[in-house]
């Protein structure tokens, strides 16, 4: 699972080349358009900035290595659960966070580093089972907090949210009874995504009294 979700966003950042398609612009989340085009809070995780790969092969090397080992822990569906639904939180965190009264409610997230973030808070769990090093995965966040403050361009709010949300799921999958797990996994996933649509929507309705700025750029 974690090599298809690679080829899925390699692939999309080789449409990216193809100028016709805007991918960007059609992919990037903007809370602006949250009412409109909903379907943005996934599909930014596909997209990254180009043309230098750079941005992509960050993510991509991050996912490989955690994707892996969170898929060996959880199995490829639940792997891909929490890769889904950790995009959707970072897409939310992003809406919450901005304000209609200035730039935040018209910038452009793109990139899967909130999705990547859900696994690394998949290994927050406070379990030994993971066999992990606690402490190197602590300082991995620590680390990429302070790098958020000397490069401000790159959403701290995806990465929050993405990581908010996979130490949930990642709780749910590894913290009950061995045999209870799939069934707390699933409910677990539920609560959380009917928890991220409840904050969608909440914001939409918070800012419906400035219709102008639910409306397309």
């Amino acid at each position: 699972m974690t090599l298809a979700l690679i080829a899925v966003t390699v692939g999309a950042f080789v449409l990216q080349y193809i100028p016709p398609l805007h991918l960007v612009e059609r992919f990037g989340f903007v809370p602006a358009l949250a009412a409109e085009q909903p379907w943005r809070v996934l599909t930014h995780a596909l997209v990254h900035l180009q043309p230098s790969p750079v941005h992509l092969a960050f993510n991509m090397l991050a996912l490989y290595f955690f994707g892996t080992f969170v898929e060996r822990a959880l199995g490829p569906a639940r792997l891909l659960v929490t890769y889904v639904l950790s995009a959707l939180g970072g897409a939310v965190c992003v809406l919450l966070v901005a304000n209609p009264a200035d730039v935040s409610w018209f910038t452009v997230h793109i990139g899967a580093s909130g999705a990547v973030f859900g696994l690394v808070g998949v290994l927050l769990a406070p379990t030994r089972e993971l066999n992990r090093n606690i402490g190197g995965v602590v300082v991995l966040v620590l680390l990429n907090a302070a790098f958020l403050l000397v490069e401000p361009s790159i959403s701290w709010e995806s990465h929050l949210g993405g990581l908010i949300t996979g130490a949930l799921l990642g709780c749910a999958a590894l913290l009950p009874p061995r045999r209870l797990r799939p069934a707390v996994f699933a409910l677990g996933s539920l609560v959380v995504l009917f928890a991220l649509a409840g904050l969608y929507l909440w914001k939409i309705i918070s800012v419906a009294s400035f219709p102008q700025v639910l409306s397309t750029l």
